[in-house]
């Protein structure tokens, strides 16, 4: 085992001495034909195990000691951030990340996005795609929590309140403003902020806040890809010390609040700076992925795995093959079989950790319901024996096994 983890360190080693980079990863395609997402629609994260991104800069004897230095940092780095990425915040505080040998046994492949060297000095960019078993492994091994389920895009709907006015889409809202200058990707959460065009103005107007039309959210739900959407009110806080960021959720049938977070003023006691709401978009982001994490971080010693049955029903081959591919498409479980097909309905098994609410989720993400079991009263097959439960499983597009 030794021999061929030095093996593994070896070959990264070389790569990098050689220049060897990585192809890019294709996406799979799917059979249907998606409609092109709108220009501000972003896409959930397709593989939590890569960080992309990575900067370095390093000082050496010479060009080669300090390249070799910066990759070593890079992996240790690359390897925090992951960890950042999985686990919950307080499982965090005290964790610290392997060193740069142990860490390169749990990478496939790297690449040099970006390069500058001199005689003593080098500067890189890396994306490291990581091995997804080595790191689960090694998190189970550390005894934490962690989660590998990505969110689909979140849509913040950012109001800020002026006197009794709701502003949204008007060139004077500083909080929209705020979510269109900073980089919203990373993260399990990614966020899709609103253009702020015709259809979205006609969707959802300034002053409705928490009085807007199920109808117009929904379809801006579909514009830009998003599972679910925020209501985020903010203010300037009583007294003017600060700024209050309102948070509702829309998942229900009317919003519903679920928090305040206040950001102090800036050192010059002003509280609608550009950094202020910059801070306060920050915030919101911590709040969502603190949120994601605690619905769907797992632990090995406390969650272990189960298996579940699912029947797929579809009334055309087109449904099965759509459903197939929605199905590889799914993150957080450890396993899934295809365990029979016929020309009406497919049975399909899943291993996961975690409750049965934690893999609803999971399929969620990738457009699948899962219905609750059915209540199965007696069935001869079984004799006296208890039936076991039989669960429905669907794309969302055709239907809801709950109908």
């Amino acid at each position: 085992m030794k021999t061929l983890l030095k093996h593994r360190h070896l070959a990264l080693s070389l790569a990098l001495l050689c220049g060897i980079l990585a192809a890019p990863a294709v996406r799979a395609q799917g059979t249907e034909i998606a409609a092109e997402p709108v220009a501000g629609a972003v896409e959930m994260v397709s593989d939590p195990f890569t960080v992309a991104g990575v900067e370095v800069d390093a000082t050496a004897k010479n060009a080669v000691e300090a390249r070799e230095k910066a990759f070593a940092e890079a992996q240790v780095k690359a390897f925090t951030q992951l960890a950042e990425r999985l686990m919950p915040e307080d499982q965090r505080a005290g964790f610290k990340a392997p060193d740069a040998a142990t860490i390169s046994t749990m990478i496939n492949d790297f690449e040099v996005t970006q390069e500058r060297l001199s005689a003593v000095r080098y500067v890189g960019t890396y994306t490291f795609r990581f091995n997804a078993d080595y790191v689960r492994q090694y998190l189970n091994i550390q005894g934490v929590s962690y989660t590998e389920i990505a969110s689909k895009p979140v849509l913040v709907l950012p109001f800020f309140q002026v006197g009794a006015s709701q502003v949204l889409w008007r060139d004077t809202n500083p909080w929209l403003q705020a979510w269109n200058r900073l980089d919203q990707t990373g993260g399990l959460v990614p966020v899709a902020v609103p253009l702020g065009d015709v259809r979205d103005v006609a969707s959802i107007g300034d002053n409705e806040a928490l009085t807007y039309q199920p109808a117009g959210l929904a379809d801006m739900l579909d514009r830009y890809g998003a599972n679910e959407a925020v209501v985020l009110m903010a203010a300037q806080s009583a007294g003017g010390q600060g700024l209050d960021v309102l948070i509702y959720r829309t998942d229900r049938s009317q919003p519903e609040y679920v928090q305040t977070l206040n950001i102090p003023a800036g050192a010059d006691g002003n509280a609608l700076s550009d950094a202020v709401f910059d801070q306060a978009v920050q915030a919101v982001r911590q709040a969502l992925q603190k949120e994601w994490k605690a619905q769907t971080a797992v632990a090995v010693t406390a969650d272990p795995q189960s298996v579940l049955s699912a029947r797929v029903p579809f009334t055309t081959m087109q449904q099965w093959v759509e459903t197939r591919n929605a199905l590889k498409r799914v993150q957080g479980i450890a396993d899934m079989r295809i365990l029979s097909v016929t020309p009406r309905e497919a049975r399909v098994e899943f291993v996961f950790q975690g409750g049965e609410d934690r893999l609803r989720l999971a399929l969620s993400q990738a457009d699948l319901i899962l219905s609750q079991p059915s209540v199965v009263t007696y069935d001869p097959t079984y004799g006296d024996m208890a039936a076991p439960q039989t669960y429905d499983l669907m794309l969302k597009k055709y239907g809801s096994p709950y109908q």
